[in-house]
């Protein structure tokens, strides 16, 4: 990847950004449009409202608007920079020097947790390209959700203890497991929370997708999780699967896992508009995360 700071903007070279913001939880402060050969994605909440990106699918070429100096280092996080590298080691430990691993990075950002807080609660049980962005961008908006659905009004009766926890300054897993606190919040959402508020790798939210990687089950209890590991895998003598996950990828945990869910959406029958416009070519990319998986399962990690 060549990134590149010219006079009137960034410039981003080798990402899909489309590959990327599928499965991220940040994909509701974003306002999506399309074009002739890919999309541009704009932030339309907080710190960086107005930034804008034109995304190439062809080229991977992405050319986003300039920031002041002082903000670079935040919105590298935004477009994922720093956590490159993550995910181009998934293909060295499968023994392959290129992969589709090398074209995806991850999107977070510390100062955009609330609205990741919010996704991931509103995620559940549900289509999170047709209902959760359009719910969280109400939250935002409105500071409340208007549906009659079971899981936004559970959230609206949760939403101010979510803002409260957020608003107290604690490390990150100090606030995971404040949010565990919260009905409605699990070890997954906990999980999901590190990785993609503050980019913390070597957590990972267990879903089916990943649970097909890993091939063990997801059995564990909120109460243990919190008492024995407090979120750390490595300390809890359950050997459960964010036990095995934590263990057998180390840093590269989120970012196998993440690769897993494009795979797995990818790979549905039932794609949003949403899901078509960041990637219109998925028969393409399926063929190149089979021959991932196929190397990732079959290696002794």
């Amino acid at each position: 990847m060549v990134v590149a700071r010219v006079l009137c903007g960034l410039i981003v070279k080798g990402v899909h950004y489309g590959l990327t913001l599928l499965y991220t939880y940040l994909l509701p402060v974003f306002n999506i449009e399309e074009t002739p050969r890919g999309f541009i994605f704009e932030v339309d909440w907080g710190l960086f409202k107005g930034f804008r990106c034109v995304f190439d699918e062809e080229s991977l070429l992405t050319e986003c608007s300039d920031v002041p100096s002082e903000l670079l280092g935040e919105v590298s996080r935004l477009l994922g920079l720093d956590k490159r590298i993550v995910f181009s080691e998934v293909c060295r430990l499968v023994g392959l020097d290129r992969c589709v691993a090398g074209s995806v990075t991850l999107i977070y950002s510390p100062r955009y947790k609330l609205p990741v807080a919010y996704s991931i609660y509103l995620s559940r049980n549900t289509d999170y390209y047709i209902n959760t962005v359009r719910w969280v961008r109400e939250a935002l908006s409105r500071g409340v959700v208007e549906s009659s659905a079971y899981i936004p009004r559970e959230f609206n009766r949760v939403k101010s203890l979510i803002d409260q926890t957020l608003l107290r300054s604690k490390s990150p897993v100090e606030e995971a497991l404040d949010l565990l606190e919260i009905k409605g919040f699990g070890v997954k959402s906990a999980k999901a929370y590190l990785l993609h508020a503050y980019g913390l790798t070597e957590h990972a939210p267990i879903d089916r997708h990943y649970l097909r990687v890993l091939g063990v089950k997801p059995a564990i209890s909120k109460s243990r999780c919190i008492s024995t590991g407090k979120l750390d895998c490595l300390r809890c003598s359950v050997n459960c699967a964010y036990r095995v996950a934590t263990a057998r990828f180390r840093e590269l945990n989120g970012a196998v896992q993440s690769l897993a869910y494009i795979y797995g959406r990818l790979k549905s029958r039932r794609r949003s508009s949403l899901e078509e416009v960041l990637v219109k070519s998925p028969d393409y990319y399926i063929d190149h995360f089979e021959a991932l998986f196929k190397n990732l399962t079959s290696r002794d990690l």
